[in-house]
């Protein structure tokens, strides 16, 4: 909902639904900086073509849109947490909600890749693996959004993939719902008529994505095997926890292949509508 309303250019709305998102399970924060780009460019294109003016973008102020943005979401958390206190007359639930996604106590086995980490981890070292994961996840934010500037819906939706992967609790429907969110950007993997230099015919070639298939064949091949392990392990007694950890990682790499394949593509398709002459022709990256 939240990028639903910032597609639209309503501010507030995405503010709102953002907030609802972070207050459930924290993570959904980090998407406020390329929610908050996507917003204001929205609110500059609609403004644009009300008054057909080419200084209403300078008239409005990304930092002052910004602070707006920001203030709405952090009021919305805020609200929400003082209803929870007036709720409950505790502050427990805070530690309950937002302490067990930060100090991971729980350690039941998920198709995530922290449990497993943390099981073999010594004490005295988990403090500073607990910052390191949370800094690896949230270091994504700042870094897309900055690249992904012209396209703040792209970095969006890779967020949304890199959530499902390093969050402490990952689940399968995450990982539905940001694969869902692929569809978004569809046209690349699309197949279209290509012409080649040097031969006289055309050939059929993949839009820009490369490892569509391969990737979603792991994602397959784990979703059948991935039930069966954990069986042969918590019920059978027949395998250790190394047979469900394989398997969780042959998923997350599968995952991890498509979001790459995917950010490729985009990459390669703004290169693309910028250099016209190099559509379909090979390129290195250099």
């Amino acid at each position: 909902m939240a990028t639903a309303k910032a597609c639209s250019g309503a501010s507030v709305g995405s503010a709102l639904a953002l907030a609802l998102a972070a207050y459930n399970s924290l993570h959904p924060a980090l998407l406020l900086p390329p929610l908050t780009l996507l917003c204001y460019d929205q609110a500059v294109s609609r403004r644009k073509d009300a008054s057909s003016s080419s200084a209403v973008k300078a008239h409005t102020s990304l930092g002052s849109f910004t602070i707006r943005h920001v203030s709405a979401f952090f009021i919305s958390v805020g609200l929400l947490l003082g209803l929870s206190f007036v709720m409950t007359q505790s502050w427990t639930f805070a530690h309950a909600v937002y302490g067990t996604r930060l100090l991971l106590p729980d350690l039941t086995p998920n198709v995530g890749l922290w449990w497993y980490f943390f099981i073999e981890m010594f004490d005295s070292f988990r403090n500073f693996f607990l910052g390191v994961f949370w800094l690896h996840m949230a270091s994504y934010s700042p870094g897309l959004t900055i690249r992904l500037r012209q396209q703040p819906l792209a970095a969006v939706v890779v967020l949304c993939g890199i959530f499902s992967i390093f969050q402490p609790y990952a689940n399968i429907g995450d990982a539905g719902a940001s694969m869902a969110m692929l569809g978004l950007y569809g046209h690349v993997f699309e197949c279209r008529r290509a012409s080649v230099l040097c031969m006289e015919s055309t050939t059929n070639q993949c839009a820009v994505t490369r490892y569509a298939f391969p990737a979603l064949s792991a994602l397959l091949y784990t979703l059948l095997l991935g039930p069966a392990f954990y069986h042969l392990w918590i019920y059978a007694g027949s395998g250790n926890a190394n047979f469900f950890y394989a398997i969780t990682l042959v998923w997350s790499l599968g995952n991890v292949v498509v979001l790459a394949d995917v950010l490729y593509a985009i990459l390669r398709d703004e290169w693309e509508l910028s250099r016209p002459e190099m559509r379909g022709k090979e390129a290195r990256q250099i």
